[in-house]
């Protein structure tokens, strides 16, 4: 509670300072500036040409005495706009009221602490060497002695090349030279964008972005994409990351193109992916599932 307390002043006083320095900054560049030009006035004889200079620079100084200050007020109303703003949030939330974003936001926020604790708790069990509870899947045909453990959505990418063809435009020019120079131009133009975009889309990437429904078991990652169901063995992996505090798993194969998962379900999967295919001392050793057991 103490921290939260600690948390909750030093965010008002982040809070004040966005309008608070800027208005102390102005007052000061003022007074500073104000200063100067009057130490420059008494020194300069209007009369004499070659105190031409110093009246520039004394119209200078008391220019940025004014300009300065306006500077620092608005970063003063904006500081205070968004202070006020905060506050009347801070005030709402301290009700009980939010509005839709904030909610979407905060369910999302449990959403993802659950899945945390949930993972965590899959990562003792599997550590502990004890078998986690299995679940039914109707939907696809387990093979012989295949138990699954996992069914949830995620972000579904693929990481590879393709070809990409394009079309270079040509042109017959007759007249000026400037003219035919210019019409060079514009068509050597047209095609070098044309193949730089086809150079782009044929690069290596990661590809086929969208939500797909994964399934986990002691076999197999399954991912319903495209409109079908594709497995992707451990037996096949040839290298795993597991990166579950980007909520992330991507795996390479032997003969198939590198895959990669995002979401909150995804830390149980890499966990049982890091179990399948390093061994079960692995779920504990993996510096990567590390900050589950923290």
């Amino acid at each position: 509670m103490a921290k939260l307390e600690g948390k909750g002043r030093s965010g008002r006083v982040r809070r004040h300072l966005r309008w608070a320095v800027p208005l102390i900054l102005g007052v000061l560049a003022y007074v500073v500036f104000i200063s100067w030009a009057a130490a420059i006035s008494s020194t300069v004889d209007s009369d004499d040409p070659a105190d031409a200079g110093a009246s520039l620079t004394m119209l200078l100084v008391v220019g940025l005495a004014f300009l300065l200050p306006f500077i620092a007020l608005v970063f003063v109303i904006v500081g205070a706009v968004r202070a006020l703003a905060e506050w009347r949030r801070d005030r709402r939330h301290a009700t009980g009221r939010y509005n839709r974003a904030e909610l979407a936001d905060r369910a999302q926020q449990e959403h993802f602490g659950r899945a945390w604790e949930a993972t965590a708790q899959l990562r003792a069990t599997l550590a502990a060497h004890q078998v986690p509870p299995q679940i039914r899947v109707w939907d696809v045909v387990p093979r012989p002695n295949e138990a699954f453990f996992l069914d949830t959505t995620a972000t579904y990418a693929r990481f590879y090349g393709q070809n990409v063809s394009y079309s270079q435009s040509g042109g017959f020019f007759f007249g000026h030279p400037l003219f035919v120079a210019a019409g060079l131009a514009v068509t050597a133009a047209g095609n070098a964008a044309r193949r730089s975009a086809a150079e782009a889309a044929a690069a290596v990437q990661w590809r086929e972005h969208q939500t797909v429904r994964l399934i986990v078991s002691n076999q197999r990652l399954i991912c319903l994409a495209n409109g079908q169901w594709l497995s992707f063995d451990y037996g096949a992996m040839t290298a795993v990351y597991p990166e579950v505090q980007q909520w992330s798993l991507v795996c390479q194969f032997d003969s198939a193109e590198p895959l990669m998962l995002h979401g909150p379900g995804v830390p149980a999967a890499a966990v049982i992916t890091v179990l399948m295919t390093y061994g079960p001392d692995a779920v504990a050793e993996h510096p990567s599932l590390a900050p589950l057991g923290r």
